[in-house]
């Protein structure tokens, strides 16, 4: 998988391009859109804050999706020789970052599913399902596997 820096200027072309209208009304979309976009980010880390607000302020909604066995946890990755922090939000903060948006599951530790057996996949898609719809009081019907 690639990771490529996503900027404002990019949003804004973007929200252009979807406000693009076709000339045949049967094949609209909703609002009268003729192409749709969608944004998905994965583990619910610090750095969700300021993107969400980018994502408001342009009118646009994301998936957010996340592993709730690791709210509040700190950590770092190392990108192409770069250390990166990947700090986790707390469930405090995710309800507020996140109350406008899709909040899908992405298994409670991130495990590689591949290596695990069926009760391990089975619970770690459940179970962080499951704390996501009690945290955020709504129904959580989407699924981002990890290492993908």
């Amino acid at each position: 998988m690639m990771y490529y820096p996503l900027h404002e200027a990019d949003i804004s072309k973007f929200v252009d391009i979807m406000e693009e209208k076709i000339k045949c009304p049967e094949a609209l979309m909703w609002n009268g859109k003729m192409k749709a976009l969608t944004f998905s980010f994965d583990d619910g880390v610090t750095q969700d804050e300021r993107l969400v607000q980018i994502l408001d302020r342009y009118g646009l909604k994301a998936t957010l999706n996340i592993n709730s066995a690791f709210f509040g946890g700190q950590a770092s990755l190392v990108r192409n020789g770069v250390t990166v922090r990947h700090d986790k939000l707390t469930q405090e903060d995710a309800l507020r970052v996140y109350a406008n948006h899709e909040v899908a599951a992405h298994t409670l530790t991130h495990p590689f599913l591949p290596k695990e057996t069926d009760a391990q996949v089975r619970r770690q898609v459940e179970d962080d399902r499951k704390n996501h719809c009690a945290l955020f009081d709504r129904d959580i019907v989407g699924l981002a596997y990890p290492c993908g």
